[in-house]
């Protein structure tokens, strides 16, 4: 079914990027990672000959087990932690708390002093006496403000911070040896770890409770201290919070998580897990003919296949994708050929290209992704869906042959399965068969119930083929049923396509066509002689469709509203009027501005009542850019050369862009040229036809459509034979005297 056509020729550079585009698409859809013509499973019987091993391969585990594996290998590799740390001097904590002391009895005689200058030098000489303790001045605020408080509240400052000089090096030397972790216990998430020395020489393993995070060291030190000196075991007890900073400084981590070395060993502990548990040698038998398939046979063909693969890729990619592309071009080509032979006037509009071209790459990646779920049946693919899509909006011949070509494409993306591609464009042809002819919307339902009767049969001879289970039947029947459910949806789909692509369906075509449109009830009531032409035309202009095999319905749906802006002033056409013509009241460059303005009128009265614009066409088409001949001749006889200009009596066109709106053109001159005749012979009517489309002929009305002479010819031996049938003489009944 051909669509608008373009006022200049539409352009070979686009039409070729669309096929180009079409075919590297198509091409990357075929399977990468699996070449595979071949369909087994577990307890089915293998059909094919002996699989004779071409070369040596892995028989691979199955991707959960070697995946189980994997995580216990890396679960099996212990954290790795680095200890950073020298060795607890008891000797180094003397002279720390000697430092303490000082600088304590230098703050505490700091009140005494009496003169500035003195307190001066005391300042100076506690800083210093400071630069070797690891406090930070915070911590050294705080130290020392404890230790006042005590001083001031007890009195037992002196002897606490001796007793605590002696017990903090063997609790400190007891949790440092233990070992303290940088990060929290918890998320060690192992119950044991790897200590490496720094130089990666040695190592010892530990278990996880038996070492203190930093927090938990902190803790572990205030219950000691607390059990030492009968205490309270709270942080908030002065006791245990001046000990604790005072061996803050010494209470720092020793054992460091390795991150990337932990890592680092894990991912090696997981790569030296092996893939396959065997191997197939060459030329060693994989599976027998009749041979039911098991888990290890399974196994050792998806083997076979993954490297088969994974060879073809290594050593002939490039050899692949070309082989891929002419695969494509092959199966497309013959679409093509199909088009530009047969069907010319969508092959050179690449409107109708592209959305040839987008219906089938959406079948094709639907196919795709099938394959991309191992329980999915191929038959939820809905090309039924496309086949009735592509006939409606095409003609029935278009529709098969895509269907074929869609079927083809798919069973090669499946690996070559040519069942699947038998049974697709058996089921695919039933719905065009039922959809060819279509005039009611439940044709589609019929043609979806005939699509799911056509799947049924070639399944089932498939499957009992290959001795296929009942399960596998009904599964694939099932799918089946979805996929033909869908073809329901050809209606939001021919929605969208005259949407985006600014066509006109034979389905919207087919409601145009009903006499009580209002637009033709209102033609009929108020300019019955235009409304009698317009049918006359339209019976014309369908019998000559047919007769060249362009769209008949379209010509007689666009003969039908050619005229509708003549309602408005259908007094002023000559067809509606009775005894007194308008015309005889007005100049005659009026008279012809009126009747070229009723093909303005038409389209706007057309736009409101959103006729689309396919059918519009007909309306300035019909007379292209031809002269109104009747005033232009009486305007030339009343008006001097300087004041008449042939611009006013000539329709604005544009000239007929299809066949459709030339056959029209030609209907309207010969319907009413021959309404004029007074002696309706066969030669007369013959002679004013050959006159009219000499006329238009002279006048290059066809040039911007793609009618020809012979179709011209065959377009008059249609109307001469329409007229007769339509002008016969009728016998008088006896007695009639009228």
């Amino acid at each position: 079914m051909p669509f608008k056509k373009k006022t200049s020729r539409e352009s070979r550079t686009i039409r070729v990027l669309i096929f180009a585009a079409f075919l590297a698409g198509v091409a990357a859809l075929f399977p990468r990672n699996k070449i595979s013509s071949l369909n087994y499973e577990i307890g089915a019987s293998w059909l094919q000959p002996d699989l004779i091993a071409p070369f040596t391969f892995p028989v691979y585990k199955e991707p959960d087990v070697y995946e189980r594996e994997k995580k216990l290998a890396r679960e099996s590799i212990l954290p790795v932690f680095r200890r950073q740390d020298k060795e607890f001097k008891p000797a180094e904590f003397s002279a720390y708390m000697d430092n303490l002391n000082e600088y304590l009895a230098a703050d505490l005689s700091r009140a005494a002093a009496s003169s500035k200058k003195k307190t001066d030098s005391l300042v100076v000489k506690d800083d210093s006496l400071f630069s070797s303790i690891p406090f930070t001045p915070s911590e050294k605020t705080l130290l020392l403000a404890e230790y006042k408080r005590l001083l001031r509240t007890r009195g037992e400052g002196a002897s606490l911070l001796g007793e605590l000089r002696k017990t903090l090096p063997i609790y400190l030397r007891s949790l440092r040896s233990d070992g303290i972790l940088n990060i929290a216990r918890r998320d060690v998430a192992s119950p044991q770890f790897v200590v490496r020395s720094a130089n990666g020489r040695e190592e010892s393993v530990f278990k996880t409770d038996s070492v203190r995070d930093s927090i938990e060291a902190a803790l572990t030190l205030s219950e000691l201290v607390a059990m030492h000196f009968r205490v309270s075991n709270t942080l908030q007890n002065d006791t245990v919070q001046l000990a604790l900073k005072l061996a803050q400084p010494f209470l720092k981590p020793n054992l460091f998580f390795d991150a990337s070395q932990t890592l680092s060993d894990r991912v090696r502990a997981e790569s030296s897990v092996p893939m396959a548990d065997g191997f197939v040698r060459e030329n060693e038998k994989v599976i027998s003919r009749g041979e039911i398939i098991t888990e290890l046979s399974k196994r050792k063909l998806d083997s076979f296949l993954k490297t088969k693969t994974e060879r073809e890729v290594r050593t002939g990619e490039l050899r692949l994708y070309i082989g891929k592309i002419l695969i494509v071009v092959i199966i497309a080509s013959l679409f093509a050929a199909y088009l530009y032979f047969s069907r010319p006037q969508i092959f050179f509009d690449n409107t109708q290209i592209l959305l040839l071209a987008s219906v089938m790459m959406i079948q094709l990646l639907a196919t795709w992704y099938s394959l991309q779920f191992d329980n999915l049946s191929p038959y939820i693919v809905p090309i039924g869906l496309a086949s009735i899509l592509f006939t409606i909006l095409f003609d029935s011949r278009t529709g098969f042959f895509a269907t074929v070509t869609i079927s083809l494409l798919a069973a090669t993306i499946r690996g070559n399965d040519f069942s699947f591609a038998l049974a697709t464009i058996f089921a695919g042809g039933m719905g065009v068969f039922f959809t060819r002819d279509i005039r009611k919307r439940a044709q589609v339902a019929l043609s979806a119930l005939y699509v799911f009767l056509g799947y049924t049969v070639a399944i089932i001879a498939f499957n009992f083929a290959r001795l296929a289970s009942l399960n596998e039947i009904l599964n694939d029947l099932m799918f089946a049923a979805i996929s033909s459910l869908c073809c329901f949806l050809v209606y939001p789909a021919l929605l969208l396509v005259e949407k985006l692509f600014g066509i006109t369906t034979d389905l919207t075509l087919l409601e145009l066509s009903d006499a009580n449109h209002p637009l033709l009830r209102d033609m009929a009531a108020n300019a019955p002689g235009t409304y009698t032409h317009t049918m006359q035309v339209s019976l014309l202009a369908e019998e000559a469709a047919n007769a060249i095999g362009a769209n008949a319905l379209l010509c007689r749906v666009g003969a039908y509203f050619h005229d509708i802006g003549k309602i408005a002033q259908s007094k002023f056409f000559a067809e509606n009027q009775q005894t007194h013509n308008p015309h005889d009241d007005i100049n005659v460059v009026t008279s012809g501005r009126i009747i070229g303005e009723h093909v303005r009128e038409g389209i706007a009265v057309g736009r409101q009542y959103k006729i689309p614009e396919r059918v519009l066409d007909f309306i300035p088409q019909h007379h292209g850019t031809t002269m109104i001949h009747f005033f232009y001749d009486k305007a030339a006889k009343q008006l001097p050369p300087e004041q008449l200009n042939p611009n006013d009596f000539r329709y604005p066109g544009p000239k007929p862009q299809s066949r459709e709106t030339a056959i029209v053109m030609l209907a309207d001159g010969v319907e009413a040229s021959v309404r004029s005749l007074t002696n309706a012979t066969e030669e007369n009517i013959a002679h004013i036809i050959d006159v009219v489309i000499r006329k238009r002929l002279d006048e290059d009305q066809f040039a911007e459509c793609p009618i020809t002479f012979a179709e011209i010819n065959t377009v008059k031996q249609s109307f001469i034979k329409t007229i007769i049938a339509l002008r016969h003489k009728r016998v008088k009944y006896p007695g009639q005297k009228i």
